[in-house]
């Protein structure tokens, strides 16, 4: 084992940050962030997980950096560059608009929120009925159908809203559910 963690730990760790980097620095510019958001969250765990093989691997030059204080000026710049975004944010009074539009979409009527969506109005009750909600009437608030099939109201919105991402992407959903078809005012087909 301290063979091959002398032999691939450095190597394992630069790869991951380059490619997490990389892709983190495409996100930052709009580049493939639907794309990239996924694989870069992932490689960035796996990235923790080698630098610590690697802060282990290396952990008496580690200790040598705190004992000459080399390392104090380093932390301490990369812990104010954390604060600076951390403290504003946690102070910021400003509501979370995400919150907001869950709560609404919750009380919207089915038919509504197939408006909003831009879907045909049997497009979401199709989806739904194959994830295996109780829909009564197009008519019902999407509260009213997740309590009528069992399940709570936020798992209602947040499925609704991949199965039609997924649809609009032309994939099946997580549910394994088809595509259903697209179309509506504005034209979608």
């Amino acid at each position: 084992m301290t063979r091959l963690l002398n032999k691939y730990t450095t190597a394992i760790t630069a790869a991951l940050f380059l490619v997490v980097a990389g892709s983190g620095v495409a996100m930052f510019f709009h580049v493939g962030k639907d794309v990239l958001i996924e694989m870069h969250q992932w490689l960035a765990i796996l990235l923790v997980a080698a630098a610590g093989l690697h802060i282990y691997k290396n952990w008496a030059a580690l200790m040598t950096y705190v004992r000459r204080r080399t390392i104090i000026w380093p932390l301490a710049l990369a812990l104010a560059a954390a604060a600076a975004f951390i403290v504003p944010a946690s102070m910021s009074e400003r509501p979370d608009p995400g919150r907001g539009l869950m709560q609404a979409m919750q009380n919207a009527r089915l038919a509504d929120v197939n408006k909003v969506l831009d879907v045909l109005p049997t497009t979401l009750e199709a989806v739904l009925k194959r994830q295996g909600f109780v829909i009564s009437s197009s008519d019902a608030r999407l509260s009213e159908i997740a309590r009528a099939s069992g399940k709570p109201p936020f798992s209602k919105v947040a499925r609704a809203a991949t199965a039609i991402v997924c649809c609009r992407c032309g994939r099946a959903s997580p549910a394994r559910a088809e595509p259903a078809p697209i179309g509506g005012p504005m034209g979608h087909q």
